[in-house]
């Protein structure tokens, strides 16, 4: 089990290097689909936005008594990727990129703030606090890194730059 400190520096990590291939990306092809299927940069920095409030809102449950309330299920993935990609197509780039540094905060204070016993509570669905932080975390910003690394072409340069 991680403590607080290292599922903050991995989540960090992970989304330093989304981002740092993100800047590489030209503003103009922030819409064109392709990245993942018909995604483009835009669905998914919106999709992340809209994982990490899914996991600030775990952490909330959990911080509150209530975690057992978290019955999110692995077979609802696709029908909630589906809504995200609707709901992020009616945002500007400029705006899913400022609904996901507002969610990645708030999902990060919710980490910070966390009574590090919570890490290991099982919630609602039988993934533990922890687990959730990581797949909604660092995890899914890595797998979206990958997409834009693979999409535009970028070498594992930036990997190598570290």
């Amino acid at each position: 089990m991680a403590d607080r400190t290292a599922l903050l520096a991995d989540l960090d990590e992970a989304r330093d290097t989304f981002h740092e291939i993100l800047a590489e990306v030209d503003v103009e092809l922030a819409t064109v689909p392709g990245v993942m299927d018909d995604w483009s940069v835009r669905d998914i920095v919106f999709h992340l936005a809209a994982w990490c409030e899914h996991a600030a809102g775990a952490l909330a449950l959990a911080s509150t008594g209530r975690g057992a309330d978290f019955a999110y299920s692995a077979g609802e993935t696709d029908a909630m990727n589906e809504r995200y990609l609707a709901d992020g197509r009616a945002v500007s780039p400029a705006d899913a990129l400022r609904r996901e540094e507002a969610a990645f905060a708030a999902f990060r204070a919710r980490i910070a703030e966390l009574e590090p016993a919570l890490l290991r509570q099982r919630l609602g669905n039988g993934d533990s606090v922890e687990e959730v932080i990581v797949y909604d975390g660092p995890e899914h910003y890595a797998e979206h890194a990958e997409h834009l690394r693979a999409w535009f072409g970028f070498e594992a340069e930036l990997e190598d730059d570290r």
